[in-house]
């Protein structure tokens, strides 16, 4: 009944390609006896994290990955561990799993002998493939590191049998001690006598320096990888914020294209009435002959239309005003519209005491294309001449391209009109100013000619 309640330890590797032969010789020997076979293995947790492709050392991520990862890796070692427990299963064995978690192979299953009070373990000697290299006469010791530092420092009340590829190598009893000076004798009734000699660390020593060079440029290589993602990613960062910046940008010149849109079309809408009131005008200026034998009560209406007309100039002077500047000039020019008004009331009157005779109201009523009557706004500020190419400078006035030019060449940086400073040197072509101009010139140069 004691042994059946005994356990038997069974130190394996996750991989269960690489444990199924040690697993194979316990189950041979002891299953049976009734003993659980305990199927042990210490996790060591994994240092360097892969991340998008790149190993980064765990001390440089934050404690939630790592914590994620090895619990990742965890759950990965518990599946690949149910290989032996199907193992056992297939063979009618007890059997219980044990995952012990520490940095350090040996230093775990030294921990763990201690603390689950372990009498029974068995362990590789070496790899399977090291055992067909040596051959089984040679192999009387074990070759592995790992198992040799179990040897000296496991608890003595432990009996560890040490197996590769299926074959019993040596074992190691409760009457050993593990003084590394200390050579003894082990009576073994499954094989050989085994000689114990004394622990020499030198070869351990080279491969842990050996092994230690090697980590230190895996370290390396790693740093060197996570300063090359975090260059790319940054280079991706500011490349997306110069794609962000060129789309505001194009929203913005497509908004103040869609208001120069805007006010195109209210410029040539105002270009378009101030051209019906001029053709109007062109009417009343060319009244039919038989109007100069009219009675003076008609040639009074034909005043007081022509007066009307005038006043619809001081309306349009208004409108083609918002192509240009309103300037001082203008508002003269206005001025000069009402006061014909006030004169031609004036006029009536003194009409209105003479007798019928020949009279054309166009003889009274100076043509809007005559040399007197050019409008101000369509003379340039500096000139004082009708411009041929207006462009708006950053006063908001416009003058002819050339004379501000020379102006702003010329070293002033003061406005001519304000003398106020200009906030830049920037000119814009006045296209709707341009266009009445144009148009204006034409109807004057026939007007000359009729």
């Amino acid at each position: 009944m004691a042994a059946a309640t005994e356990k038997v330890f069974v130190a394996l590797p996750a991989e269960f390609k690489a444990g199924q032969s040690t697993l194979s010789w316990v189950l041979s020997h002891f299953g049976g006896s009734g003993a659980t076979v305990v199927i042990t293995h210490v996790h060591v947790p994994p240092q360097m994290i892969p991340v998008m492709g790149v190993k980064f050392h765990s001390s440089k991520l934050s404690p939630e990955q790592v914590k994620l990862f090895r619990r990742i890796e965890r759950e990965k070692v518990n599946t690949q561990l149910d290989g032996y427990v199907h193992q056992c299963s297939r063979m009618k064995v007890k059997c219980e799993k044990l995952v012990f978690e520490k940095e350090d192979v040996v230093a775990g299953l030294v921990e763990l002998i201690v603390l689950h009070r372990v009498t029974r373990l068995v362990i590789s000697a070496a790899a399977d493939r090291q055992y067909s290299s040596f051959g089984f006469r040679k192999m009387d010791k074990p070759k592995s590191t790992k198992a040799t530092e179990i040897m000296q420092r496991a608890d003595p009340s432990c009996k560890i049998w040490f197996i590769c590829k299926g074959h019993l190598i040596c074992t190691r009893g409760k009457e050993v001690d593990t003084a590394p000076s200390v050579t003894l004798l082990l009576p073994d009734s499954d094989h050989q006598t085994l000689q114990l000699v004394p622990y020499e660390k030198e070869d351990d020593v080279q491969s842990e320096l050996g092994l230690y060079d090697e980590l230190k440029e895996a370290c390396i290589a790693a740093e060197n990888l996570m300063k090359r993602a975090l260059n790319e990613s940054s280079r991706r960062q500011k490349a997306d914020e110069e794609v962000l910046s060129a789309l505001q940008k194009a929203n913005e010149y497509q908004e103040l294209y869609w208001e120069e849109v805007r006010k195109r079309q209210e410029l040539e809408e105002a270009l378009a009435r101030a051209n019906r009131e001029i053709a109007q005008l062109r009417q009343a200026n060319h009244l039919p002959m038989d109007e100069q034998n009219a009675s003076p009560d008609e040639l009074q209406e034909a005043i007081s239309e022509e007066l009307t007309f005038e006043r619809r100039i001081v309306d349009m002077d208004a409108v083609l005003a918002a192509a240009g500047q309103v300037t001082e000039p203008q508002k003269e020019h206005v001025h000069v519209q009402i006061d014909l008004d006030t004169g031609g009331r004036e006029l009536q009157a003194l009409l209105s005491q003479c007798k019928p005779t020949a009279f054309s109201p166009s003889s009274v009523i100076q043509s809007p294309y005559d040399e007197d009557c050019i409008p101000s706004y369509f003379l340039c500020p500096i000139l004082q001449e009708p411009m041929r190419d207006p462009h708006v400078a950053a006063d908001g006035f416009t003058y002819e391209a050339d004379a501000i030019r020379g102006w702003l060449d010329g070293g002033s940086d003061a406005s001519p009109v304000t003398g106020q400073p200009l906030a830049h040197r920037e000119l814009a072509p006045n296209f709707a100013l341009g266009a009445v101009i144009q148009d204006y010139t034409m109807r004057r140069r026939q007007h000359r000619f009729s």
